[in-house]
């Protein structure tokens, strides 16, 4: 995440999940408000986030922030720099990950991305969340426009 590597283990405790980063443990008690939006306790604390999955890596909005999240599982047998190229090499699909109204578009049709690279800002429930490309391509579609309402799912770009 954000170009650090962590060791993250969990396990399933009854009603709580307990969570080791790093060797320093939470206990968490989550549940999905829809397939998106999460609401989470952690160590008696409330944290609300959103969660969009592109294959391996994840956006997670959370206190207004966007956390880019790459997870590698040892069990894989596909190195990171396979899947990295993998990725850079396919189509994206970019979706609403929540429903809300387009603020802003960062690309264009025709425009060439970047990995990581801010492509659409997407206002929900009063705060802004940029979209991120999961890899590098030109974006060959444009489903919306600003201001345009948006449902969860609902297909915004596409970059290959």
């Amino acid at each position: 995440m954000d170009n650090k590597i962590y060791q993250v283990e969990y396990e399933k405790m009854s009603d709580l999940v307990k969570v080791s980063i790093d060797g320093r443990a939470y206990l968490v008690d989550f549940s999905s408000v829809d397939g998106s939006s999460f609401s989470f306790l952690v160590n008696n604390q409330s944290y609300d986030a959103i969660v969009s999955k592109n294959k391996d890596t994840f956006s997670i909005v959370l206190g207004g922030k966007t956390f880019d999240v790459e997870f590698n599982d040892p069990r894989s047998r596909q190195h990171s720099d396979e899947r990295r190229q993998t990725r850079e090499n396919s189509r994206q699909t970019i979706c609403a990950p929540m429903a809300g109204r387009i603020a802003r578009f960062r690309v264009c049709k025709g425009d060439m991305v970047k990995e990581g690279q801010g492509l659409v800002v997407l206002e929900a429930m009063k705060m802004e969340n940029e979209l991120k490309s999961q890899g590098s391509g030109q974006v060959k579609e444009v489903f919306v426009e600003e201001n345009d309402i948006v449902t969860p799912g609902q297909y915004l770009l596409i970059i290959e």
